[in-house]
């Protein structure tokens, strides 16, 4: 009877340790999910500043348009095009490095999901694996009695 309890006790402590290698291997593709989620919210996020500036730029012009219709000079004389298209080439090159950040960062997002849900991974192999060496030594003592 002490036999049968003793591996009755040893079964639900494998159970155990598969359960909670069940658990880490989840919450490593949690991780990597939640990385990817904040990954799509910067790739989102710089659509909306994109869209941000190029209002900006069209206000800006706009503005430009209408001092200069006002003083009398054409649209694309002289001064004012030259001002609307340095305003053109700054809004283009914050669109370009805005860009690049938001690629970066995106991918540093997903590689550090990607390097956690590893870590959880090997964590549940790990525990997996000490908690069966335990049962084992567990059982070669019982079967010494």
């Amino acid at each position: 009877m002490a036999t049968g309890m003793m591996v009755g006790g040893m079964a639900l402590q494998g159970e155990a340790a598969y359960g909670q290698y069940g658990l880490e291997k989840q919450a490593g593709r949690i991780q990597a999910r939640e990385a990817e989620i904040a990954a799509k919210q910067e790739e989102l996020g710089a659509i909306q500043r994109e869209g941000d500036r190029k209002e900006r730029l069209a206000e800006a012009m706009a503005t430009q348009n209408a001092q200069v219709g006002a003083s009398g000079i054409a649209g694309f004389e002289g001064s004012p095009l030259t001002v609307l298209d340095e305003a053109f080439r700054q809004e283009t090159t914050a669109t370009e490095r805005d860009q690049y950040m938001t690629r970066l960062s995106a991918l540093t997002i997903r590689s550090r999901g990607k390097i956690g849900e590893t870590i959880a991974k090997q964590r549940a192999k790990i525990g997996l694996m000490s908690n069966l060496g335990s049962l084992s030594t567990q059982s070669a003592s019982y079967a010494n009695i």
